[in-house]
Parts: structure tokens; C-alpha cells; sequence
């Protein structure tokens, strides 16, 4: 880390520390409450486990996760509930890799899973804050510390995705650890660490081992596409030898996730479309055109892109490798489908804007601190909850703004926060070349 700036462990005093732990207690409320008791408490059986553990169960038995009369029969058995076969959830195309990675929790029955896997959720946040604390270079016992981790208990994400039961929070997990790994030199573990966040969810494990490539770390990268390249082999070959008539059903599934998926669709045809927080989704408000939204937020992206690498490579290895994995963690969020839940990537940016504070960045740590205030809270589902019930006025549910600005607030902020951090690399870039 940078060792000009200020952190919060610089002179602080006893009543920093009393008022870190206040935070602490309180954060930890919230989070039990709004994360692991409401995944607990959920009337129904169905989370977002649920097709990941029905398709990699299936998976394990040699039938083809991809056929939905499959996929009904199996959670009936093991839900106690019954899907129709035209319901879109029935219709997997899973990355392979993930079913071979879920395998051991998909080998118990559902009632053990479930709790097992909230077990593995926890841990997972636990896992994520200790391992960027140390990459930071933080002490337990300092301030820095008490910081980050009210922080992290206070992100709305991570308690989305534990109630729901996403597996978006172990993907972070790993990705933190591989992190952790990379920083002290340990390239075989981060790139098969990397290489499980790839094989689960690749949208979010991909953009972050961007970074190691740019750095010419190949030992590492070439693991973690191996590692991804290795688990969806053996899961295509286990399908192929029990159950050849997989393909045709899996590429149907994957078109139909495309074209006819109207609960992740960014268009009209999805009344909770704000949920999502990739730029289609205010794009689209703006242009009520689906192909112009994917141009806009490809083109946003491919930019956002281009300078941070422009950033990365042009420093010659002097930029801070915490502010890079922050930014690009941000930009990871933009292009693709991303639901609410992803945005606990943000633990990244916090740990850096935690330990600039109160250093030379001091303006734009805190600029960048204020723009995550935004996800301290889950706005957008809140709003939408009261247009639902009616306690807003038409005038503004039905306006272009409420549409552009409004309820899609979350997004334009990780776009204003991925701007922030590429300026801060910016300004290092300028630095590291009149060295």
C-alpha cells in the first residue's frame, strides 16, 4: 500500500476505536437480520441455491441438468414442491464447471444443504474481509480494520445474497482469497482459486484475472483458465458418457436465456428490471431499444476498459494493486447481467478508500466512500416496493426521470465510482511517469 498516505490507525484515540465498535454491533444487526434470518425464514424451499443444487444433483447422477422434465421430477423430490416444465427456472444452461464445484453440497439432501449452505455463505463473507484486510496490509487490532469490517457488514449485497442464497458471495470469496494468494507470491493457489470463482460465475471471476494477465503474471493466469478449462471438461464428459442428448438441450436452454428469459430481461417485458444493475438497464430507459441499450453499455464499457488498462500497462508496475482490482471490480459490473447482489465486489474500493482516507487521496477516497453510501441500503427494490403498494404518486413513477434516474440510481453510481477510481489511477499514471 501506499506508504505516503494517512490510514486510520494514525493517532486516533480511544473514542475512534469505541465509536468503530458501535458501528460494528450495529452493522452485525442489520446483517443477521436482513441476511442469514431471512434465508432462514423464507416460507418456501426456492432460493437461488435451488437451481444450482437441482442441476448439479442432477449432474451427479448422470441425467442431463438441461432437460426441465429432469430438473421437475428431482425438486419435487427434494423440495417438496413442483414447477411446471414451461417455467423458464426449469431450463438450465448452468456453467459446467459450477456443477462439478457444487457437487459436494448437491451429494446431501436439500433439507441438509440448505443449512450447509448458509454455513458456507458466512463463511464466505468472513473469508472475503480477511482476506483483502490482508492483502491491504491491515493489523486486527487497528482501526483500518474495525472499519473495513463494519463496512462490509453495513453493504447491502452481501445481505442480499445471503438471504437469497446466491452463490455470487462464495464467487467473491474466492476471488478475494486468489487476491490474497497472488499478493504473497502464491500463484498456484490464486490461479485455481480463480479458476473455481471462474467455473461458478464467470462474469465476475474473469474481469478480476484481466488484471494478472495485463501484469504479465502467466504462471497464474494460464492455472486459472486451466483450472476453469479442467472442471468444464470433466463435467462435459461425465453428460456425454451418461447422457449424450445433453447438447441439443443445453444449447436450447442457453438461447431461450437470451431471447425468451423475461425474469433477467433489462426491457419492459420485466417489471423488476431495476433490480438489475448493469448499464442496459438505464440505457434502455433512455432509448427503449434493446440493441441500442447493449451498443451504449458495451461501448461505456469497452471505454472504461481501454483506460484502465491504459492505466495498468503505462505504469511500468507502479500502480497500487489495490486500487487496480478496485476499479476493475467496479467496471465488472457494468456490461453484463448483474444483479444487486454482485455489487459485495464493492468490499474492494472500500478497503482502498479505507486506507486513503485520511491520506493525499483523502478528497477522492471519501467522494468515492459517498457514492457506496448508495449501497448501504437496497433503494431500488425499496422504491419499486412502493410503486407496487401505490404510496407514490403517478406522475412520478410514470416520468422519464424517475425511469433514467431515479430507481436506476445504483448503476449511474458504479459508473460514477469506476470513473472516480480510474482518475485516481490517472493521476498515479501521471505521477509514475515523471519518475
Amino acid at each position: 500500500m501506499e506508504a505516503a498516505s494517512q490510514p486510520l490507525d494514525h493517532p486516533s484515540g480511544r473514542s475512534l476505536r469505541i465509536i468503530l465498535w458501535i458501528l460494528i454491533l450495529l452493522a452485525a444487526g442489520e446483517f443477521v437480520v436482513r441476511g442469514p434470518v431471512r434465508y432462514l425464514q423464507e416460507p418456501s424451499n426456492w432460493n437461488d441455491l435451488s437451481q444450482n443444487y437441482t442441476a448439479s444433483k442432477l449432474w451427479l447422477k448422470g441425467q442431463s441438468p438441461a432437460d426441465p422434465r429432469n430438473f421437475v421430477a428431482l425438486w419435487k423430490q427434494e423440495g417438496h414442491s413442483r414447477l411446471e416444465l414451461d417455467d423458464i427456472r426449469t431450463h438450465l444452461a448452468p456453467p459446467l464447471g459450477g456443477l462439478v464445484v457444487l457437487a459436494p453440497v448437491a451429494a446431501v439432501p436439500w433439507a441438509i444443504a440448505k443449512p450447509l449452505w448458509l454455513g458456507i455463505l458466512l463463511l464466505s463473507f468472513a473469508a472475503t474481509v480477511a482476506a483483502l484486510a490482508l492483502t491491504s496490509g491491515f493489523r486486527w487490532n487497528e482501526p483500518r480494520t474495525l472499519a473495513v469490517v463494519a463496512g462490509s457488514l453495513a453493504l447491502a449485497p452481501f445481505h442480499t445474497g445471503i438471504a437469497s442464497g446466491n452463490s455470487s458471495i462464495l464467487v467473491i470469496a474466492l476471488s478475494a482469497l486468489a487476491i490474497w494468494a497472488a499478493h504473497r507470491g502464491r500463484d498456484v493457489a490464486s490461479g485455481v482459486l480463480f479458476g473455481l470463482a471462474c467455473a461458478l460465475k464467470p462474469q465476475i471471476g474473469a474481469f478480476l484475472v484481466l488484471y494478472y494477465l495485463v501484469r504479465r503474471r502467466w504462471r497464474l493466469f494460464t492455472i486459472a483458465v486451466a483450472c476453469t478449462t479442467a472442471l468444464t471438461l470433466v463435467s462435459a464428459l461425465n453428460l456425454q458418457m451418461r447422457d449424450g442428448s445433453w447438447v441439443q438441450d443445453y444449447v436450447h436452454n442457453a438461447k431461450g436465456f437470451v431471447t425468451a428469459n423475461h425474469i433477467d430481461d433489462f426491457t419492459t417485458a420485466n417489471p423488476s428490471r431495476f433490480t438489475l444493475i448493469n448499464l442496459q438497464v438505464p440505457f434502455f430507459a433512455i432509448t427503449r431499444h434493446s440493441r441500442s441499450a447493449n451498443l451504449l453499455a458495451f461501448g461505456a464499457t469497452a471505454l472504461l476498459l481501454w483506460m484502465w488498462m491504459y492505466c495498468v500497462i503505462g505504469s511500468r508496475k507502479n500502480m497500487p494493486e489495490l486500487l487496480s482490482l478496485a476499479a476493475i471490480s467496479v467496471i465488472t459490473l457494468l456490461p453484463v447481467y448483474h444483479r444487486f447482489y454482485d455489487a459485495a465486489l464493492l468490499a474492494l474500493p472500500l478497503c482502498w478508500c479505507v486506507d486513503h482516507v485520511l491520506g493525499s487521496s483523502r478528497t477522492i477516497a471519501r467522494g468515492a466512500l459517498l457514492l457506496m453510501v448508495v449501497f448501504l441500503f437496497p433503494g431500488t427494490a425499496f422504491l419499486q416496493q412502493l410503486d407496487v403498494q401505490g404510496r407514490l404518486p403517478a406522475w412520478l413513477t410514470h416520468s422519464f426521470l424517475w425511469e433514467t434516474v431515479v430507481v436506476p440510481h445504483e448503476t449511474w453510481a458504479l459508473l460514477l465510482l469506476s470513473l472516480v477510481l480510474l482518475y485516481t489511477m490517472s493521476l498515479r499514471l501521471s505521477t509514475a511517469q515523471e519518475v
